[in-house]
């Protein structure tokens, strides 16, 4: 079982096959109880009344003015449900959750870590090589960039999948990949002042047919008023700003001075080099170059600011 150093040698492996990454970043919680289903469709985005084991779905709970509060997954399994989401989050969506299960048949467990992602389009063949699925305590959630393990037999999962040869990559290689894939994170653009429009959610998190929940007033007038001011787009940094890379969340202005978003989320990447996800404001067209600014600094035109890093805004994928 080859292990994966470089960054370069590990996107190089994700191109061309299949490469494994421990996810501590992950957390799951398990609920149960015969009232799971219809607690969990009363106050999340998604319509889960319907859903039966073995299916599976991406949710978010949201404030009453329909801004993100946590997003997360969940699994139907034979004695519950098994969600998962940011291990930083989990604990306060496990407090959140069980604050209101007072009408309702649900246990709420403590949060638990134990997370592997399997990165490209080789991911499949692995599953089937290591003979993965097949545990009740593994669920496997198929990605953009490939499968997602997650469980209490993760773990168990993952030893089976190195002694199948499959390479394992350097910790930092899910965030290469998901920043050059444009997939948005909780605690950085999934946070509680971004609407689910603005981060392109609407089609994979929320069920527009379904009936109230907290926020469902402001994500139906969002939706039926048409586009957000901002979205969520790529930046590509060049060169001619200072030294090392802009740390988020950082404002962003065009070259004229005007206020153009907020990078989220920048990355060293070995292939395209400094990249970063930002949310742009809809009239900053692709194409347009943009600055780095510290927040509470004061604009003056013309001329980037001092100490700016400059970029241009591109559309997502990076690739």
């Amino acid at each position: 079982m080859p292990t994966l150093t470089s960054q370069l040698d590990a996107l190089a492996a994700v191109r061309e096959g299949v490469v494994a990454v421990d996810r501590p970043d992950l957390a799951t919680i398990a609920l149960r109880g015969a009232d799971v289903l219809r607690y969990l469709h009363a106050v999340c985005t998604q319509d889960t009344a319907g859903l039966r084991q073995g299916d599976a779905a991406e949710a978010l709970l949201l404030s009453p003015k329909g801004r993100i509060e946590f997003a997360f997954r969940l699994a139907v399994l034979a004695d519950g449900v098994l969600l998962d989401t940011d291990g930083d989050a989990a604990p306060a969506l496990a407090e959140r959750l069980a604050r209101f299960v007072f009408r309702y048949d649900v246990t709420v467990a403590e949060p638990a870590k134990g997370a592997v992602s399997l990165l490209g389009q080789g991911a499949d063949s692995a599953l089937a090589l290591a003979s993965v699925p097949g545990s009740p305590g593994l669920v496997v959630h198929r990605t953009a960039v490939g499968v997602d393990l997650v469980g209490p037999d993760a773990p168990g999962a993952a030893a089976s999948i190195e002694r199948a040869g499959v390479a394992v990559g350097p910790a930092e290689l899910w965030e290469l990949v998901r920043v050059e894939r444009g997939l948005p994170r909780a605690g950085r653009e999934l946070t509680d002042d971004v609407l689910a429009e603005e981060a392109g959610l609407l089609g994979s998190h929320v069920h527009l047919d379904k009936g109230c929940y907290p926020g469902q007033e402001t994500v139906a007038r969002v939706h039926n008023l048409g586009q957000v001011q901002r979205r969520l787009a790529g930046l590509r940094f060049g060169p001619g700003g200072p030294g090392g890379l802009p740390a988020p969340p950082t404002d962003l202005v065009t070259d004229d001075g005007r206020r153009a978003g907020q990078l989220r989320s920048v990355v060293d990447h070995p292939e395209l080099g400094p990249i970063g996800l930002a949310y742009v404001r809809r009239v900053v067209e692709p194409g347009r170059l943009v600055w780095t600014i510290h927040r509470g600094a004061t604009l003056e035109p013309p001329g980037p600011p001092a100490g700016a890093h400059p970029a241009t805004v591109v559309g997502l994928p990076f690739r």
